[in-house]
């Protein structure tokens, strides 16, 4: 059975960060924003007693840029660059800077706006847009002084406090993010981000109660976000209430914006939950969405469901697997189906056919230490127990399948009453990992040799 934290591992760390969990870059969309283009090109401007001096002829000169400006930022570009010297004002290497940044070009926008600091010290809003040039360019560490220089310079508004809550979130600095969040909240609370950037710090500090009641006010404005469902998901794993969390994976699955990931965490779920049924139907669904690089994760739930002994759930997930990505399967994936379909005849009886199968695989690869550790315990229910035996002492050489095939075999001689035989062999199992359990089923096999001599 998978474990609670297993499966809160899985949902934080699978392809549903590729949809919600880490909060959506805010200065990734910046020129999709109405509010920011009007607030850049008014950055065009300058506020008096807070931006660096101009003189009466680069006034005249910027004029004459304005309708450039609008017109064309790139031909402004090549007519502004020329102009910047030193000796010039600051606000010409801002407004360079600035068109820089409009036309995507951040490693120049970042020259310029440095250049702009360097030549007036105090350029409050020289600090604040290299700081949005460093959180869209992923420079958390840099961004996080810039932008807070800009603020401590009076640059305070929602966006300011939003990108320094992303950058501290980015940079695992969450309680200075959610400090940030908070604030960026109060100043715009319409901006969705800074809620979702407050969930996650939530999240990662691991207050889900809280943050699933902040997804619940999310939904109810937003009811049809299945990011919004996926992370409350999130928090509700976390909170002992997968169950729950499964429900929200279900209204994702009924949008249609469940993916492959989703799909097999929420049979995860059903697993965990002793729902074989559901866990398979939501398998089987994944397996529908799947593409021939995702087959192991298709291969870990037929794996999962033949260890839980849902045989029947297994075999339609292997035969589903087969139907979707067969032909693209690499011959270790190949053999790891069969050795799971041996296994299931094995434990439907079937032994012969288990055996035949498992030769086939121990034919194409000798070392494949599952395969020889199962076709031994198929030859011993048969009662073969030398070629038996035999299987267990070739498997024990490879590595990674001593100590269960050490186990097997001891489990065998154990049925038999040759209990004596018995005892070196978990006594090497255990020096090789000590567990609780086998050094008490080694002690009930020693108290057996013992009583038998």
């Amino acid at each position: 059975m998978i474990m609670r934290n297993k499966i809160k591992t899985l949902l934080l760390g699978l392809g549903l960060a590729a949809t919600s969990l880490p909060a959506a870059n805010p200065a990734a969309d910046l020129w999709n924003d109405p509010a920011f283009i009007k607030e850049f090109l008014g950055s065009y401007g300058f506020l008096a007693g807070y931006e660096p001096k101009i003189s009466e002829d680069e006034k005249e000169a910027l004029r004459g840029l304005v309708d450039l400006i609008k017109a064309s930022p790139k031909a402004a570009i090549q007519q502004l660059e020329p102009q910047i010297k030193s000796s010039t004002s600051a606000a010409f290497d801002f407004i360079l800077a600035n068109l820089y940044f409009q036309e995507g070009n951040l490693a120049k926008a970042e020259t310029y706006y440095r250049s702009a600091i360097a030549k007036h010290p105090d350029f409050r809003r020289a600090y604040k847009n290299l700081g949005l040039v460093l959180v869209q360019d992923g420079n958390f560490p840099d961004a996080i002084p810039v932008i807070s220089q800009a603020m401590e310079l009076g640059e305070v508004d929602g966006r300011s406090y939003g990108l320094l809550g992303y950058a501290y979130l980015t940079s695992g600095r969450y309680y200075a993010a959610e400090a940030a969040y908070r604030q960026a909240i109060l100043m715009q609370p319409e901006t969705s981000d800074w809620k979702i950037g407050l969930a996650r710090c939530l999240l990662e500090t691991e207050r889900y109660s809280d943050a699933i009641a902040l997804f619940d006010t999310l939904l109810k404005d937003d009811p049809d976000n299945a990011d919004f469902w996926l992370l409350q998901s999130n928090a509700l794993i976390g909170n002992d209430q997968s169950l729950d969390a499964a429900q929200n994976l279900e209204v994702v699955r009924r949008m249609g914006k469940a993916e492959l990931e989703t799909l097999t965490l929420l049979g995860d779920i059903y697993m965990n939950n002793e729902s074989p049924d559901l866990a398979l139907n939501a398998y089987l669904a994944a397996a529908g969405k799947a593409a021939p690089s995702d087959a192991k994760a298709l291969l870990r739930a037929a794996s999962i469901l033949t260890r839980s002994a849902n045989y029947s759930q297994a075999k339609d997930m292997i035969s589903g697997i087969r139907q979707k990505v067969g032909s693209s399967l690499e011959p270790a994936q190949d053999l790891e189906l069969l050795t799971l379909s041996a296994k299931i005849a094995r434990y439907e009886g079937d032994t012969d056919t288990a055996v035949e199968m498992l030769t086939k695989i121990v034919e194409r690869d000798a070392l494949n230490g599952e395969a020889l550790i199962e076709l031994a315990n198929n030859f011993a229910d048969l009662g073969k127990l030398p070629e038996a035996f035999n299987r267990f002492e070739q498997a024990a050489k490879i590595e990674g399948f001593e100590r269960p095939a050490l186990i097997a075999h001891a489990q065998v001689l154990v049925r038999d009453g040759q209990y004596g035989k018995a005892v070196p062999l978990l006594n090497r199992a255990l020096k090789i990992e000590h567990d609780g359990n086998l050094k008490d089923f080694l002690a009930r096999v020693e108290r057996a040799a013992k009583s038998k001599i």
